[in-house]
């Protein structure tokens, strides 16, 4: 059987979404641990985080990637969504994709054995829902290290692409000169925000650009 790179991109549908996000301007941006929502009043799109069976040695390991969809109803937020701006028109959009791989399998120890069941029971909280693959990958008894790298990177090459991936992990949005980073990091589950920090800096993104590709969604 050939070797075959595994790949969880945006489909065609989800890219005229991004498009429509870029040419309609939301009416407010809200932020919950696992999504972003972009609402437009009667309906929105949804911007949410998934777990996917990676190609990996390790049978237990997951990509972390992002779905985007519509929603048509009314957003009504809950207690752990956070309100970020409200009729700011969106400059510039980029899908953030990186390349994700793992080294060789170790045994857990005790307190992330136990750390990976409070992860599972958290996840199932916050979605409402018990993912199959979170329950299988929180019993499970060790992992391989997780590694992310620029698609188009040396370090992409010398991957053998039975255990490579390429994963659309979000989008850098911009939005008068500065980037809302809605995309995960480092294959971590949920959108990590620290200080209430939601806008950076063009020179606060250098480091992303080594481990990222952004790949800008024309009008």
């Amino acid at each position: 059987m050939d070797k075959k790179l595994r790949e969880y991109i945006y489909k065609e549908t989800e890219i005229e979404l991004i498009r429509h996000l870029r040419n309609n301007m939301p009416e407010k941006i809200w932020h919950n641990f696992v999504f972003y929502v972009f609402d437009y009043g009667n309906y929105y799109l949804i911007l949410e985080c998934e777990s996917k069976e990676a190609n990996s040695q390790n049978k237990s390991d997951e990509a972390l990637i992002t779905e985007l969809t519509r929603k048509n109803e009314k957003y009504v937020p809950d207690e752990h969504s956070k309100l970020i701006c409200e009729n700011k028109p969106i400059d510039k959009i980029y899908i953030v994709r990186t390349f994700l791989h793992f080294s060789d399998f170790r045994n857990f120890t005790k307190p992330e054995k136990i750390a990976n069941r409070i992860g599972y029971k958290i996840k199932t909280l916050i979605k409402g829902k018990s993912d199959p693959l979170d329950e299988i990958i929180s019993k499970t008894t060790g992992v391989g290290a997780e590694y992310i790298c620029h698609p188009k990177s040396q370090e992409a090459e010398n991957v053998a692409l039975d255990f490579a991936n390429i994963i659309d992990v979000g989008l850098l949005i911009e939005i008068e000169n500065k980037y809302l980073r809605a995309f995960l990091q480092s294959n971590g589950f949920g959108f990590h925000i620290w200080n209430d920090k939601y806008f950076y800096e063009v020179e606060d993104l250098k480091e992303d650009t080594e481990l990222y590709e952004f790949i800008k969604v024309e009008k």
